[in-house]
């Protein structure tokens, strides 16, 4: 009986792919991989990534298995000690307008400068 298999999921990277491949073969549902060696060469966005498909009789206990791996879940945001720094020296009136390597760099050139006129202030 020839079974139509359903498209479960969509990966850009192989290693990723592998992992939910391999859980759902232990699993006991067979798997199959379109587009593979196509997405793996440097024009994957032209077919839309890696499509890991099954038969349609295992789409849906296939879609429950990926869900509880949480391979798909958006990692939490960590608060970017960067951005705290672009945030506060983008706003002071003579860095204005400069990108951020270049306020970063400012900044440490400005506390080269304090501390080596406070350490000359203290040797005389």
């Amino acid at each position: 009986m020839n079974q139509s298999l359903e498209t479960i999921a969509t990966f850009s990277f192989a290693p990723e792919m592998g992992l939910v491949r391999s859980k759902l073969e232990s699993e006991g549902i067979e798997c199959f991989v379109k587009d593979e060696l196509v997405s793996q060469t440097y024009i994957h966005n032209a077919v839309g990534g890696m499509k890991l498909q099954v038969k349609a009789d295992d789409a849906e206990r296939a879609r429950k298995i990926i869900e509880e791996m949480k391979v798909f879940a958006q990692p939490v945001a960590q608060p970017s000690r960067m951005g705290a720094f672009d945030r506060a020296t983008r706003r002071m009136p003579l860095l204005k307008g400069t990108g951020l390597a270049t306020r970063f760099l400012a900044l440490l050139v400005l506390i080269a400068v304090l501390l080596t006129v406070v350490y000359m202030i203290l040797v005389l």
